[in-house]
């Protein structure tokens, strides 16, 4: 009977941050990603808002911005948040990239690389003896890359009941007066955002009850300010639909990374950006085996962005009603626990070091 491959490491999960981490790990020792789907340009669309220094990042990666339909860099956004009059503000520049080119593309630059191996394996890794096994494979170290599954997890903490997006998307050609910058408006079940690339522009819903189950377009009613220029939902595709709100697990055996380890919530709008980022450094943290750094990092992260949603609910016009009181009691709650158990010293104080890929 032949024994399965052995591996340096091996990455857990098909979307952009098992991708990156696989690419980053291969330039530096026997590696497999692991995943139980691949790519699909025809999957469910998505738009995502990523800085400029992220498109570098790609570049570096082989990657041509231009691909992802981001030809052109954003400073401006326009946010209804805490009144009904929008607030524009000429914030960093960002781009705004499509999620399954961005798959597909970092999926053909590893599957280029003759140093990383493509497995597919639909069945839940273990782990024995000190070593993680897969039905084809077998690693000492394991990234896990997976989302908000975060299969290796001890424990996933989120909010009950969860919030959820949905997007909803058309091309650029049904809305030919329609500028593609960000915009934002407060619901009193959630909230809306409008952003476009090159080719396609759409709506996200973010929130629970009438926010996502009641008539869309009723949802949006009065939302002249996002939805200027455009056509009507109902006569828009229906893209990708996922939990929205924020979620962190505690590892196993395994390193997390990505939302395996921290899923922003939507409203951040820097979830994809922080989940490359997170990726090379869990990377770059097995390498020069320091992975107290890593979990430092990720504390002072999630700290941080519970800081800032605790902000952004504080500020929001419809912060009284009760499924944002909801969200601000748990994130109350989870921000005590997190001091209790881990200690408000180390989190505040802590000290992140600079990893280098190639130590």
């Amino acid at each position: 009977m032949n024994r399965p491959p052995k591996f340096d490491i091996v990455v857990l999960g098909g979307g952009p941050a098992g991708l990156m981490a696989a690419l980053s790990a291969a330039k530096n020792g026997r590696t497999a990603l692991v995943t139980n789907r691949l790519p699909d340009l025809d999957g469910p669309f998505r738009i995502d808002v990523v800085p400029a220094q992220t498109l570098a990042l790609l570049a570096e990666s082989g990657i041509d911005p231009r691909t992802l339909g981001a030809e052109s860099l954003s400073r401006g956004q326009g946010v209804c948040w805490e009144t009904e009059t929008p607030r524009w503000s000429d914030n960093a520049r960002t781009a705004h990239i499509e999620r399954p080119v961005l798959e597909c593309a970092l999926f053909k630059a590893l599957r280029m690389d003759n140093r990383a191996a493509i497995i597919i394996d639909r069945a839940r890794p273990h782990f024995d003896g000190g070593v993680f096994k897969g039905e084809h494979w077998q690693a000492k170290i394991l990234i896990d890359a997976t989302g908000r599954a975060a299969v290796t997890a001890r424990q996933r903490i989120r909010l009950h009941p969860a919030w959820a997006g949905r997007f909803y998307w058309t091309t650029r050609s049904a809305a030919p007066k329609v500028t593609p910058e960000f915009r934002m408006i407060a619901l009193p079940s959630g909230y809306a955002y409008r952003l476009g690339t090159a080719r396609h522009i759409g709506i996200g819903l973010v929130g629970r009850g009438e926010c996502l189950h009641a008539n869309p377009a009723l949802t949006l009613r009065g939302a002249s300010f996002l939805c200027e220029g455009m056509p009507a939902l109902a006569s828009m595709m229906q893209g990708a639909t996922s939990i929205s709100s924020v979620q962190w697990s505690i590892a196993g055996h395994a390193l997390l990374a990505g939302d395996a380890a921290i899923a922003r919530d939507a409203i951040s709008s820097q979830g994809l950006a922080a989940s490359l980022s997170d990726s090379l450094y869990a990377v770059a943290a097995v390498l020069s085996e320091r992975r107290d750094c890593l979990h430092l990092r990720q504390d002072k992260n999630l700290t941080a962005h519970l800081k800032l949603l605790k902000e952004q609910i504080a500020r929001c016009r419809y912060r009284e009603k009760p499924l944002w009181q909801a969200y601000d009691r748990f994130i109350n709650e989870q921000m005590v626990n997190i001091a209790e158990c881990r200690g408000a010293p180390a989190i505040s104080q802590g000290r992140i070091e600079t990893l280098s890929l190639s130590a």
